[in-house]
């Protein structure tokens, strides 16, 4: 209990982190022909309040600057994850690789970062014959997703890898949690081992790559693009913890509670847990099945200050 109670002390102190770094960002980013500066200066905001930022961290850090700091006094939880590493599931480092099982990940990099590790690990898949991908996003439902990794994971053969990625169509961990222990079960009553991993963004990066990804995919003028922007994001403290918990779904959870909850899956079930940029899952995956992979993931485009987008 004291150990509990101790690490969530330390998520406590990591949520105010985020929000002390200073409240004016300009970028110009989304497109090489149109260029859109995210200054957040708060004076101009006040002299014109129907002038909103777009990127949802700076609509959080100007509500903080208004006395806001969010539901329940909480703001960004990411920082803390940069600690989970030494509070998730251990990983029998003496065994490794591992002679078959199943890796299933979940990660939050928008844009071209997330596409480019998504595109490594199937053609990894496609390069081993032992070695399949499920993906929840090319299922029509989450119930023939379910379907499809029940069937999967049922007769694993002694040298086989499966990798799971859940995403849309996918888990949402806070109802499913269930689910992803009765599939741990399947995996390890058949003398294999299951692997999970969460990846997870820093928050100006995700909140950059994310409004550039709606901005290609909308193909609309820059007003139009800001009024859509007001719909899809209504609540800017909404973020990859949402994501990450209720995958879409709508919940009346707490924030404070989201914090625990999520922190707690995360410490109960994964094995892996990192920051992009602060861990290289390709790399991971390889330790644990012991596969070798002739290319890496592609990097995405990098900009000023390093931020990759």
């Amino acid at each position: 209990m004291i150990q509990k109670l101790g690490a969530y002390a330390v998520v406590a102190t990591a949520l105010v982190v985020l929000l002390s770094s200073t409240a004016r960002i300009g970028l110009a980013i989304l497109s090489s022909s149109v260029a859109v500066d995210f200054d957040v200066d708060l004076d101009d905001l006040d002299a014109n309040p129907n002038d909103e930022p777009i990127l949802p961290i700076n609509r959080r850090k100007m509500a903080v600057s208004r006395g806001d700091t969010g539901p329940g006094g909480v703001s960004d939880a990411l920082p803390g994850l940069v600690q989970m590493s030494s509070q998730t599931r251990k990983v029998d480092e003496k065994n490794l690789p591992y002679k078959c099982g199943v890796i299933m990940y979940n990660h939050h990099i928008p844009g071209e970062g997330g596409d480019a590790l998504d595109e490594w690990i199937s053609e990894l898949a496609e390069s081993n014959d032992n070695f399949s991908l499920i993906s929840s996003g090319k299922q029509e439902s989450k119930e023939s997703f379910l379907k499809l990794v029940e069937q999967g994971i049922q007769n694993i053969g002694p040298s086989d890898w499966k990798i799971i990625y859940t995403h849309r169509n996918g888990l949402a961990f806070d109802a499913d949690e269930e689910i992803l222990r009765s599939w741990r079960d399947t995996v390890q009553g058949g003398n294999c081992q299951f692997v999970a991993a969460a990846v997870f963004s820093d928050p100006l990066d995700h909140s950059i790559k994310q409004t550039k990804k709606l901005f290609s995919e909308c193909q609309c003028p820059m007003v139009e693009f800001k009024e859509k922007m007001k719909d899809i994001m209504d609540d800017p403290w909404a973020g990859q913890l949402d994501s990450f918990l209720f995958n879409g779904y709508e919940s009346s959870m707490e924030m404070k509670e989201k914090v625990k909850r999520g922190f707690q899956l995360l410490k109960d079930h994964f094995e892996i847990v990192m920051v992009d940029g602060q861990g290289d899952l390709a790399e991971e995956i390889l330790r644990f099945t012991g596969w070798k992979s002739l290319s890496k993931v592609k990097k995405a485009t990098v900009s000023d200050g390093g931020l990759v987008y």
